[in-house]
């Protein structure tokens, strides 16, 4: 058999065993791709192989063949997210932590960067954003410290309010409650799945839990805004660069304000794919690859919420 051959028998077997779910329409496939046809028909039976090893080996095939331009490049892009689905790669843990313990400082060690945080036995970790009403903005250079920085940026993103830094002589303002905001440092890859449990317990404000690169918090935040009147629930999913935040996707969603616990559970593969599910059903589905990057960081953000955080868990590619 030739080397040809061969590779377009360990494509069709390969092709076979794949879920009919996850294949194209038959219809539009056609108008999807330009010119890759399917092999000739193939009676061979397929491989017990594990699916480890068939993805590597449909991988090797890919290359080749987007190598060789041997294929349709949108079929070949395809495949490959295809392949990203399967292959699962969150197998390292790189953050957890339960607050069983009592005390969020430790194992793993969290930094309550603004507002206030405890735990309630029995419940979980709960936050309380700092009061509003006056406050002094004296800085004579004009300059912000990290913490005020990563303060500012993610009530920002928010609450879609952009802060301004005081004058150079002491004033007294009013401002609204500054978020409540819990950070801890770890290694997080580009590909990541963060799962945690959560309850909420009233119609307002809103929480994230986000992935952040350096002291400007930029990266990828997870934002969960309870339902309010004249409007529904919502999931949105945000990106923070240094050019500023947008959303990636939104999505509406029932109240969760039942006192019940839910679970988040948010993956990224190596491709920027990223798919958020709310009690094991999809609720967003996107693909951004702005940040290649590893992140360096976890965050919670509370603006004016009452979600209780049962668990949290970052896994990571190894």
């Amino acid at each position: 058999m030739s080397s040809v051959s061969f590779r377009r028998f360990v494509l069709a077997t390969t092709l076979l065993a794949l879920p009919l779910s996850a294949m194209p329409n038959s219809v539009e496939a056609q108008n999807r791709y330009n010119s890759w046809s399917p092999p000739g028909s193939s009676t061979a039976v397929p491989t017990s192989q594990s699916t480890d090893n068939l993805l590597k080996d449909l991988k090797a095939l890919v290359d080749d063949a987007e190598k060789a331009r041997a294929a349709d490049r949108m079929f070949l892009r395809d495949l490959r997210d295809l392949m990203a689905r399967y292959e699962l790669p969150w197998t390292k843990r790189a953050l957890f932590d339960d607050f069983v313990d009592g005390d969020f400082t430790k194992n793993p060690s969290w930094k309550a960067v603004s507002g206030e945080y405890w735990v309630e036995q029995g419940y979980g970790l709960r936050s309380k954003p700092s009061a509003g009403g006056a406050s002094t903005a004296s800085s004579s250079n004009g300059k912000l410290s990290k913490e005020e920085l990563a303060i500012s940026i993610l009530g920002a993103v928010l609450q879609g309010a952009n802060k301004k830094n005081g004058s150079s002589t002491t004033t007294q303002k009013t401002s609204p409650a500054a978020p409540a905001v819990l950070s801890t440092q770890a290694t997080i890859s580009n590909a990541f799945a963060l799962n945690t449990e959560f309850s909420s317990w009233k119609g307002e404000g809103s929480y994230a839990f986000a992935v952040t690169q350096g002291a400007s918090s930029a990266g990828y935040r997870l934002v969960y805004t309870p339902k309010q009147e004249g409007r529904s629930a919502l999931v949105e999913l945000v990106r923070v660069t240094s050019r500023g935040e947008g959303v990636i996707s939104s999505h509406s969603i029932d109240s969760l304000e039942d006192q019940k616990t839910h679970n988040f559970n948010w993956t990224r593969d190596k491709l920027g794919n990223m798919v958020v599910k709310l009690d094991g059903k999809s609720v967003l589905n996107t693909r951004d690859s702005a940040f290649r990057d590893p992140f360096d960081g976890a965050a919670l953000v509370n603006v004016g919420a009452d979600v209780i955080v049962k668990s949290i868990e970052v896994l990571v590619t190894p």
